[in-house]
């Protein structure tokens, strides 16, 4: 049987009764089998309109022999019977069940992209996947589920974007900088920085969270040694056309598929209102103090 972690959320209603009831519908299906079941975690809600409620959060591990995209079809039965009805993206929502990663399935389909293209940077998703499957790999990035986690509580306070386009870096680090209270720093020096994080495609900024009400004090684990604090907490791909002559579209495909760059939003082409909302969600998924009651949200 196959191996498939999913992620659940409620905003509206009977969160809890919701997510229980969600979690035995699961239980029911043919051909699958609840191995484990996360507690319940709240988070605020990101990107949409505001006034939303917090949402409840949860994960279940399971296992079985439904194909992918026929799990995605029953999931989202099981939300329908629930209460959910078609709404806009990030809208409030009476369940919500996201399929993040089977084995090490990897594709992308109209209807399904696996591994989950946003699991890796948010923590109300990695909390309780954590509990339920925290040696579960991502095999994209390579990292277990419970190193993600770990990586937003112990890695510094920098985001970093990378793109061939200039343009694309410079518009998307102003934004950050204006909404989160970021910097602009120097590329660090360590050892993997320019194969994970190429120079000529690369912008750094570090959040300072004293601008948004946050603490500055490092969130490191004291006396907790961790290889990769020196990464970024959370990397932005974006692509585009390059604008620079020496980097031909094999090389961006080669940065792009290199494993190990920890939590990563990647954005194709799409309008840039659209680029401007997943980027400012991704930074409030990864830092909660600079959320929505700290920053104004975009129109």
């Amino acid at each position: 049987m196959a191996k498939a972690l999913l992620g659940l959320g409620s905003n509206l209603g009977t969160r809890e009764e919701t997510l229980r009831a969600a979690i035995a519908a699961i239980e029911a299906l043919p051909d699958v089998r609840v191995a484990r079941a996360s507690e319940f975690y709240t988070s605020r809600p990101l990107g949409g309109p505001p006034g939303q409620g917090d949402f409840l959060n949860a994960a279940a591990a399971i296992e079985t022999k439904t194909p992918p995209l026929r799990l995605l079809d029953e999931l989202q039965d099981i939300e329908s019977r629930q209460g959910r009805k078609p709404a806009k993206r990030w809208a409030p929502r009476t369940l919500d069940i996201d399929l993040l990663l089977y084995d090490d399935e990897v594709m992308e389909t109209p209807m399904l992209t696996l591994p989950h293209p946003r699991m890796t940077f948010r923590r109300f998703v990695l909390q309780p996947a954590a509990e339920v499957a925290p040696r579960m790999l991502h095999p994209v990035i390579g990292w277990p589920v419970e190193r993600f986690l770990l990586h937003l509580d112990a890695a510094s306070d920098q985001v970093a974007i990378v793109s061939p386009s200039e343009n694309y870096r410079g518009h998307f680090a102003e934004l950050i900088a204006e909404r989160f209270g970021a910097r602009p720093i120097d590329r660090p020096s360590f050892a993997t920085a320019d194969q994970l994080w190429p120079s000529q495609l690369t912008l750094w900024l570090e959040i300072d969270k004293r601008s948004a009400g946050g603490t500055s004090v490092s969130s490191k684990p004291a006396g907790l040694p961790y290889a990769a604090a020196a990464f970024p907490k959370l990397t932005i791909l974006l692509d585009a056309e390059s604008n620079l002559p020496n980097v031909a579209k094999s090389q961006w495909s080669a940065v792009v598929r290199r494993p190990g760059r920890g939590p990563t939003l990647r954005l194709q082409a799409t309008e840039a209102a659209t680029f401007q909302a997943e980027v400012a969600a991704a930074v409030e998924a990864v830092w909660p103090d600079l959320g929505p009651a700290n920053a104004n949200r975009l129109e």
